[in-house]
């Protein structure tokens, strides 16, 4: 870090990212904690109201007293990134921050940031934080304002004769039993209530709980989100019908080249289809099982003439990076009950390999390779098409 990089600080301002304090207090450290909990941001310690450095009497114990506080008075602690630059006018501490996918609080208060303001955070936020840190919890949640009524009764018993053969018949165990042992359902009172898991795998009609489960995939004619839509999908029912269901979109807006493919000895018509359709269902299959069903957004599919792309809500959990995922080996599982079902069901591979597999499919047809990109709000797979690079 550097004078440039104050001076550009400096002359943006304060703002979400950015707070400005003349001396150190325990507003510094709401600040980070407050910037943890949202998107990061920095706070520049020896800043007037008029944006001017002013110099620190003992820059090196702020440093250290912002490093002591963090540790001691924040839970979970934080560890910024404090660095002392000097300037011409005095010194100044930058301490910076990134979000953390944790939920952090200083004496028991848990703060936020919005805009310019460093405020506690509502219930609904506390709420959101929480799920963010141990965002597994919610497909164990009750999905809102299910009953038991919602679900479909032959799809669960169809599930349990194939996985536990004679649990419904000969031992007679019944079927809410059955659903509340593998997280399906809950029991409150004399009630069995779904699951969020349990509404997403077995519901009836779960776009019906929360419209936004569902799977929108739209064709575009051209190259670009503003060009006509000549054709358009919103799935119904659960999660292994929406994944069917979205298969059958791409497959009849899929176009096949016929090549001639040289063997050596002769040449030989060849139908080459625009995308492996093994990677196109690891997308669509990954994007349903890990989204995040908390979030007010569906999975989206778009096909345009030169590319195909999935996005769906929730990014990499804390911990991960895009890197640990590609390298394979490294999983951390949003929704491991409807992961695992999945997987039980036939539409995901093991745990681990599924950009590993998409990458290798679009290498065997002979395409650019996959396009991944993840952030705090989405994750998208972009494949280019295969027929771009034949014209």
């Amino acid at each position: 870090m550097d004078a440039a990089m104050i001076a550009a600080w400096l002359t943006a301002g304060e703002g979400e990212h950015t707070e400005f304090k003349e001396k150190y207090n325990s507003r510094v450290i709401e600040s980070l904690v407050a910037f943890a909990n949202t998107a990061g941001g920095r706070v520049l310690i020896s800043v007037d109201d008029r944006n001017q450095v002013v110099g620190l009497p003992d820059p090196i114990r702020v440093v250290e007293s912002v490093l002591s506080a963090c540790r001691e008075a924040v839970s979970p602690p934080l560890t910024p990134l404090v660095e002392l630059v000097p300037l011409p006018a005095g010194a100044v501490v930058v301490a910076q921050i990134e979000a953390t996918g944790r939920m952090h609080a200083k004496s028991g208060a848990v703060l936020v940031r919005h805009g310019r303001q460093t405020r506690r955070a509502s219930g609904d936020e506390i709420r959101l934080l929480t799920l963010r840190a141990t965002p597994e919890a919610y497909e164990e949640s009750a999905c809102p304002g299910a009953a038991w009524s919602h679900l479909d009764e032959a799809a669960l018993r169809k599930y349990f004769s194939a996985r536990a053969p004679g649990a419904l018949e000969d031992l007679d165990l019944p079927l809410t039993l059955l659903a509340v042992g593998q997280r399906f359902a809950f029991q409150q009172d004399e009630f069995t209530l779904p699951t969020v898991a349990g509404c997403v795998l077995f519901g009836v009609h779960p776009e019906w709980q929360r419209p936004t489960w569902r799977v929108t995939a739209l064709r575009f004619s051209g190259l670009e989100i503003t060009d006509p839509i000549v054709d358009r999908l919103d799935t119904a029912g659960p999660a292994l019908r929406a994944i069917e269901q979205a298969e059958a979109f791409l497959r009849r807006n899929l176009r096949v080249a016929r090549l001639l493919v040289d063997r050596g000895t002769h040449f030989e018509e060849q139908d080459v289809p625009e995308y492996p359709l093994a990677a196109v269902h690891e997308a669509v299959a990954n994007a349903v099982a890990h989204r995040d069903y908390a979030a007010p957004s569906q999975v989206f599919v778009r096909i345009y003439d030169n590319r195909w792309e999935i996005q769906n809500p929730g990014g990499l959990l804390p911990g991960l990076t895009l890197a640990q995922v590609l390298a394979g080996g490294q999983s951390r599982r949003r929704n491991p009950i409807i992961a695992e079902i999945l997987r039980q069901m036939g539409k995901m591979t093991t745990v681990g390999r599924g950009l590993a597999l998409i990458r290798q499919e679009m290498m065997s047809l002979g395409s650019p390779p996959p396009e991944f990109h993840s952030d705090d709000q989405s994750f998208r797979v972009t494949l280019r098409s295969r027929h771009v690079a034949l014209r």
